[in-house]
């Protein structure tokens, strides 16, 4: 029985295997219809290619490589032939970073800022006028304040919350929202997943064009990552922007509560001083 051209995945790439005899071209057609039936799996990973079973010439994996890049979504980093000086030549044409150490390095500053973005927030906040919610808030449920609302979950379409201050939503807003509730027109709504039925900030006041939350429609909708944003008024009107450290950092809410830090501390230690004596 003639050989066959084999095509598996290992833990750090694939391995194509190619049979010893018989002429190239006529290798090729296998090669392309290995490499289109798994391209599903493979996906867009980074892997490294090794060709086996017999010595190649540089148009030989040139065509390789391209039958790869046409039929896949697969990122060669590397590629490993029974051919060493060839393979030092292609080594040298993918480059020493092919993507994903500049991915890490930008997944790594994403994380930084996130985590920068988070500490300024809890500043905004004063833990102890600030009420927490576990669980999502379904249809139906009312949750109000004197101080800041924080939901560790989803408020549902038909949830609402009010809040004397500022309103944390650590999941989808999909329900209503009313921050500032007392009249403060520097707090703010946060959420991961901004998706408002209707949103107020002191006596301003927004509503979803089709007074509903936004769902993709379709059952092949392309899902992607939500944003987290935040509802703030500017100019009078309520905009939702993108969450950043300089846009809470700026924030008079957040200024007033970094200014009141000092004040509570000072008060804390002359109430130290007040027990010695």
């Amino acid at each position: 029985m003639a050989e066959k051209v084999t095509l598996k995945g290992v833990k750090s790439g694939i391995v194509l295997r190619l049979p010893e005899s018989g002429e190239f071209e006529t290798l090729l057609p296998g090669v392309e219809d290995k490499f289109k039936n798994a391209a599903e799996f493979f996906g867009s990973k980074h892997l490294i290619l090794s060709i086996e079973g017999r010595k190649i010439s540089e148009p030989e994996a040139a065509q390789i490589l391209r039958l790869l890049a046409e039929n896949t979504k697969v990122k060669c980093e590397g590629i490993v032939l029974e051919n060493p000086e060839l393979e030092d030549r292609f080594q040298k044409l993918l480059g020493p970073d092919p993507g994903h150490e500049k991915e890490l390095a930008a997944l790594k500053k994403e994380r930084e800022q996130m985590l920068e973005t988070i500490e300024n927030l809890q500043a905004a906040v004063d833990p102890m006028n600030c009420r927490v919610i576990m669980g999502n808030l379904r249809s139906g449920a009312n949750i109000e304040s004197q101080g800041s609302v924080m939901v560790i979950g989803d408020v549902k379409p038909g949830a609402s919350v009010t809040a004397g201050g500022c309103i944390f939503v650590l999941g989808a807003l999909q329900g209503n929202a009313d921050a500032g509730a007392f009249g403060d027109p520097e707090a703010f709504i946060f959420a991961m997943e901004m998706n408002p039925i209707q949103v107020r900030i002191s006596d301003a006041m927004a509503i979803a064009a089709d007074s509903s939350p936004k769902q993709k429609k379709g059952l092949f909708a392309k899902k992607e990552a939500p944003v987290p944003e935040v509802a703030l008024i500017s100019d009078g009107h309520i905009v939702i922007t993108p969450l950043s450290s300089d846009l809470v950092r700026n924030n008079e809410f957040f200024k007033k509560k970094r200014n009141s830090e000092p004040d509570a501390a000072n008060n804390n230690e002359e109430e130290k001083q007040a027990e010695n004596r």
